[in-house]
């Protein structure tokens, strides 16, 4: 599903109210309330409305709009998440499920936020597959089983060597899933670990210790591999998940949930970006006391918070992520909600090069510019990022350190 939405074609029409409210006729307290409860609806249509377009719309109401709507944001939130949480409360322990669709069930290889992941085998070809079975029954939440159809069916249009392919989709006892390439890879998120642990490491044997075969593994160079210092490396795997959020953007769609978590590392060293499109948001209210939830909100960008979700917030995400990369450190060292939501909110984000000075200029210029709170400061489209990731990796100067390197000079002229 496009996870943007027009609004300057919308027109409120609520509850009888005309589409322009006459202030002679109704108190500014009760348009607001019309107004909020318009964008509330439009919220759970999946319409991602914006607050700054409200603001616009309304600009006498724009000191309550600002206040209110991103509570009511919240709240809706939070609502979908507790539902999300119960649902994935239900989910058996074990599935004895030996067929979905046309693919025979191998076995359970991991579960997460989005549900069940089954290795299958698809079709007369016995294709391998991985089929991932969402944590809802249908009969539950219905609404959410037509908008899972569409994201489904525009995630499959997308074809980028870095994403991972979507085959198809089906229901199979009440639950919904769907069937996408099978990668033999471990998640980046595990690669940064390791590399905290390790100079070097292989890909190959961080896949095989992931699957608890580590003996099996080849041993030594022949391999893709990669040390902590190799920024030139770090940079290119960085790059493959720019090069497909660009490829993405251009069709419209986001991802919502870029994190090293939904980044899978093949044996080459291909990045593959996974969870597309179909991870739900976050809401950083939750009372909800899980890794997940804060693992998410470590990469959601300020704006999020207010309802705002764009190409500059996937660019964001993928900003903290690299910043991790290089550092092995999280971004944002609050451990609870509260003061990890103020952090983000504020730009509390360390330079890369103040926790380790080894990391090149270049690189450092990208996360900062990368991850400005403000999203008008930071690059503009993800074909821009691609630009300066690969400007690095070919020895070149950066346009972010040019940049920031002038209005430094400009501050100290004042």
């Amino acid at each position: 599903m496009t996870e943007h939405s027009d609004d300057s074609a919308f027109e409120p029409v609520l509850d009888g109210f005309p589409t322009e409210i006459d202030p002679r006729h109704v108190r500014s307290r009760d348009r607001l309330e019309v107004l909020a409860t318009e964008f509330s609806e439009r919220g759970r249509r999946g319409e991602n409305p914006s607050i700054d377009t409200y603001v616009e719309r309304y600009p006498d109401l724009a000191e309550g709009i600002r206040e209110l709507f991103p509570i009511v944001a919240a709240l809706e939130q939070w609502k979908t998440d507790r539902e999300s949480e119960l649902l994935r409360d239900h989910l058996p322990e074990q599935f004895n499920i030996q067929q979905l669709g046309d693919c025979r069930i191998v076995r359970e290889i991991g579960r997460g936020g989005m549900g069940v992941v089954f290795e299958g085998l698809q079709g007369a070809l016995q294709r391998r597959v991985a089929v991932k079975l969402l944590p809802w029954r249908i009969s539950m939440v219905p609404g959410r089983q037509e908008r899972f159809e569409q994201e489904a069916r525009t995630i499959a249009k997308l074809g980028h060597t870095n994403i991972v392919p979507i085959y198809s989709f089906g229901q199979h006892d009440d639950y919904a899933y769907y069937v996408m390439q099978y990668i033999e890879s471990v998640g980046l998120d595990r690669i940064i670990e390791r590399l905290g642990e390790t100079q070097l490491l292989w890909f190959s044997e961080e896949i095989a210790a992931a699957r608890e075969c580590a003996a099996d593994a080849p041993a030594g160079p022949g391999q893709g591999g990669i040390r902590r210092d190799s920024w030139k490396m770090l940079a290119r795997m960085t790059l493959q998940v720019a090069q497909a959020l660009r490829h993405a953007h251009g069709l419209g769609v986001l991802h919502n949930d870029v994190k090293p978590a939904n980044l899978l590392v093949d044996a080459a060293g291909r990045v593959w970006v996974t969870d597309f499109g179909l991870a739900q948001e976050v809401d950083p209210e939750s009372d909800l006391a899980d890794d997940r939830v804060t693992g998410t909100l470590r990469y959601m960008a300020p704006e999020r918070f207010h309802g705002i979700c764009n190409e500059a917030s996937d660019i964001y995400s993928l900003g903290v992520t690299l910043f991790e990369l290089l550092t092995r450190v999280p971004a944002f060292s609050a451990d609870d909600r509260t003061s990890l939501v103020e952090q983000i909110s504020k730009g509390q984000l360390q330079r890369p090069r103040d926790v380790n000075r080894e990391i090149p200029a270049g690189l450092d210029a990208i996360v900062r510019k990368a991850t400005e709170r403000d999203s008008a400061r930071r690059y503009q489209s993800s074909a821009q990022l691609v630009d300066d990731l690969q400007r690095f990796v070919s020895g070149k100067s950066v346009q972010a350190r040019r940049e920031q390197g002038l209005f430094g000079w400009l501050r100290r002229g004042r």
